[in-house]
């Protein structure tokens, strides 16, 4: 073979090899890029700040996504078209390459090959969306052909409003903002939707060098490369001289006064920083929280809750919840006093499980009345009592004999509400408890006759929520912090037996309160919490005091340290005159005769009766005390015997106390508890008494008999 034959062949063989090498690079370049990943999953990994709103559509707060970035993402729509139409001047064929302008790759190669240096990247829109999913790598020609496969990857996925808008949500503008609504929000006090073509051409010069450009830093600069802009949109024909000329002399440029911090930074609200957190746990993933969050009342709660805590003594913390009582919106909830505070300052008191004393008497007599065992006339026994090693006591150590439910729940005596729970039964309570959200579905059915006094534990959260329920009739649903959200509940309670309820702790006015409002208190086990509830047809409120550490105080009883912030919140809801919209025994009452010693419906051996409210939609069991007599099972008090005696020397009169039960009873002088014991001698004033004695029955019949001391003439 000659050698002009050879070199053919070599030349043929290198062709044949170069074409191989170009198809195959160019079947590579067209198909590659659809075995990518999508690119976009590494985008959303950098999640957009929040925002939350209140019912009126403010803006309440802020925070900044998980990058540490001001981000907020909009719609297209939302962004002005003469914003869009200048960020599309450095990419005049987005709409028509496909992730790649290779006339502008070509041209920027000329330029770089002509300067020895890079001078242009000529990366779309599509490109600098897709270097974003590894903004740390560096620059390099390896980084670039990523960028480009990405591009077209995302090219293949997405439309291009979808690209556009993820772009511009994104690119930075400098410091820790990204995205065209952020940069006008931080640098013109504007939503992206309000921007005129000064503001969008000078917003559109930063992302090149975000820094560097930043009006609220280097003003002169950022004119200076808005100039650019706007020849760029010049040469482009988006817009002629003249236009050019008037957007820069003419045209608003509205940037904010730089002296004062951002919107972004008014609106952070770090003090209420724990009722966002509950809001946004309940919304998810949204970026945008809409909330029930009320600044005035925020601030009542909070003012209210920090004063009455700085006069109490070794108590450091407090919380409060306040809620519409309809929807079980939550518009104010403070969670601690002081954020800071080395004490507990980050812990969520409203969150936190603790025992909840006497404040769960009321939903035991709801049950009690829902079962037809009582109504707010009926007679409890306040007396002492002993279930095995249990013998709860009153908080005051005495006893009061046999008082109305009315009074017996107004007082919050502790042996008629265990008597009660033992009446209905623990599981039975437990399954109300779970179903008023007081107790997890997994409790344990049993908790003992306790259980009343609170020693399960709970949140003030929960039992706002549970309180709530008798608020609203009965009716139970959790409590949110969300606004558009329609409450879908569970029936708890007949409305009337929430209507009794509701009465029953209206028996006597909350101290220092103006308005009607149902309330009551708890304070746990050796003064380590101090509970105060209070509602109205409108409004329900919480309010708990006590030490984080769990550490004890004198000065933590619910009537002395919570009652009375609660009045003063409920004085400033109801100021100006407004009244609780109360309904008084309607129609789901009626009043029967009710017997005078059990108040109870009366039966045909009661020889005393009274008439007195019932639920027409619930019976009420009869009496059977006075059905009892003759039957041996009765005593009588022998002395003092029910006549006048003549006060001694002294001012009154000594006596014997005796009973023909020949066994140990409960004795009571004026509704005072006197002890257990067969007989005794005791000092009576002038005036007049009444002695009563009662044995370890519930339902049997006391004795009594009223006396008169008289002066000595």
């Amino acid at each position: 073979m000659s050698v002009p034959e050879k070199g053919k062949r070599v030349f043929l063989l290198l062709a044949a090899a170069g074409l191989t090498l170009l198809l195959s690079a160019a079947a590579a370049w067209r198909f590659l890029p659809r075995f990518l990943d999508d690119p976009m999953k590494e985008l959303r990994k950098r999640t957009p700040s929040r925002a939350w709103f209140d019912p009126s559509g403010s803006c309440v707060h802020l925070q900044r996504s998980g990058d540490y970035e001001w981000r907020f993402d909009v719609p297209l729509e939302q962004i002005s078209a003469e914003a869009v139409k200048t960020f599309l001047v450095e990419d005049r064929r987005f709409y028509s390459h496909s992730g790649v302008d290779y006339r502008a790759l070509a041209r920027a190669f000329k330029q770089n090959l002509f300067h020895g240096r890079i001078v242009s990247g000529a990366s779309t829109i599509s490109m600098q969306l897709a270097g974003m999913t590894e903004p740390r790598a560096p620059r390099s020609l390896l980084r670039k052909l990523r960028q480009m496969l990405k591009a077209r990857r995302l090219e293949q996925l997405y439309s291009k409003d979808r690209l556009l808008t993820e772009y511009l949500n994104r690119v930075p503008f400098g410091g820790q903002v990204y995205g065209i609504e952020a940069a006008a929000r931080c640098y013109f006090g504007l939503p992206a939707s309000a921007l005129n073509r000064a503001e969008a051409s000078l917003l559109c010069g930063l992302p090149q060098r975000p820094n560097a450009y930043r009006p609220d830093r280097f003003p002169e600069q950022a004119l200076r490369r808005r100039k650019r802009v706007l020849l760029l949109l010049e040469r482009q024909g988006v817009i002629d001289a003249k236009e050019s000329e008037r957007i820069e002399k003419e045209e608003p440029l509205r940037l904010r006064d730089f002296r004062f911090p951002s919107e972004f930074v008014r609106n952070t609200d770090r003090e209420n920083r724990m009722y966002f957190e509950l809001a946004a746990r309940e919304a998810g993933d949204s970026p945008r929280v809409d909330c029930a969050f009320d600044a005035g009342y925020s601030r009542l709660l909070r003012n209210v809750l920090r004063s009455h805590a700085a006069s109490l003594t070794s108590v450091r913390d407090a919380a409060g919840i306040l809620m519409e009582t309809s929807t079980g919106r939550v518009v104010a909830l403070v969670g601690t006093l002081d954020d800071a505070s080395g004490f507990g300052g980050q812990v969520n008191a409203t969150l936190a499980v603790r025992s909840a004393g006497s404040s769960l008497k009321p939903f035991v007599y709801a049950e009690a009345i829902h079962g037809g065992r009582i109504v707010m006339d009926t007679f409890l026994r306040d007396a002492p009592l002993r279930y095995g090693d249990y013998s709860p006591v009153n908080y005051d150590g005495t006893f009061r004999g046999d008082v109305r439910a009315a009074e017996a729940l107004s007082l919050s005596l502790n042996t008629p509400a265990v008597r009660l729970l033992a009446a209905l039964g623990t599981e039975r309570v437990v399954d109300l408890f779970k179903r008023l959200d007081l107790l997890k579905p997994d409790h344990p059915p049993r908790d003992g006759l306790p259980l009343v006094l609170g020693t399960a534990g709970h949140t003030l959260l929960s039992m706002t929520g549970a309180y709530a329920a008798l608020a609203r009739c009965g009716v139970f649903f959790k409590p949110t912090f969300l606004t558009g959200k329609t409450p879908s509940g569970v029936r708890v309670f007949p409305r009337s037996v929430c209507l009794m309820t509701g009465k029953m702790l209206r028996t006597r006015p909350l101290p220092g309160c103006a308005v009607d409002a149902a309330w009551k208190t708890g304070t746990s086990n050796g003064n380590r919490d101090a509970w105060c509830f209070a509602f109205t047809p409108e409004w329900t409120l919480g309010v708990w005091f006590g030490n984080k550490d769990g550490r004890a105080s004198a000065s933590l009883r619910g009537l002395e340290s919570a009652a009375p912030a609660a009045a003063e919140i409920m004085n400033s809801l109801y100021r100006g005159g407004l009244r609780p919209k109360w309904e008084d025994f309607p129609a789901e009452f009626r009043t029967v005769p009710l017997c005078s010693r059990s108040g109870l419906r009366s039966d045909a051996s009661c020889r005393e009766c009274f008439p007195g409210p019932v639920l027409r939609d619930v019976p009420l069991r009869k009496c059977d005390l006075c059905g009892r007599e003759g039957t041996g099972e009765s005593f009588r008090i022998l002395t003092p015997a029910p006549v006048r005696y003549q006060a001694e020397r002294e001012g009154g009169v000594t006596l014997n106390l005796t009973s023909d039960s020949g066994k140990e009873l409960y004795w009571f002088l004026d509704d005072a508890y006197l002890g257990r014991f067969r007989e005794k001698r005791l000092s009576f004033p002038c005036g007049v008494h009444t002695l009563r004695a009662t044995d370890d029955h519930s339902d049997s019949k006391p004795a009594r008999v009223t006396f008169h001391v008289d002066k000595t003439p």
